[in-house]
């Protein structure tokens, strides 16, 4: 589980090592302009992920120990509820 996570993070940081500047900057504008969709994409994995893994038995506590989050944020995220808190630029 861990290594697909993994790739995501050496293909940003691949992004990060573009030598040529403009090359970096098209790049990275060419992922920004997906990334609305990518976002949604990987919120409805989750969703679904966690809506699955309640029917076959796991807790949202459990799930939620889990995923770092509290059993109650699990239950919002399987009603299509939760948003990820934003951060707040000084904590970056």
């Amino acid at each position: 589980m861990a290594g697909e996570v993994e790739r995501v993070r050496r293909a940003l940081r691949a992004l990060e090592a573009i030598p040529d500047a403009t090359d970096r900057a098209a790049a990275c504008a060419e992922l920004l302009r997906e990334w609305p969709e990518l976002h949604r994409m990987v919120a409805d994995m989750r969703q679904q992920a966690v809506i699955t893994a309640k029917a076959s038995g796991v807790t949202y506590r459990e799930l939620g120990a889990r995923m770092g989050i509290s059993g109650e944020a699990v239950g919002q995220i399987a009603a299509g509820k939760w948003r990820a808190p934003k951060r707040d630029a000084d904590s970056e």
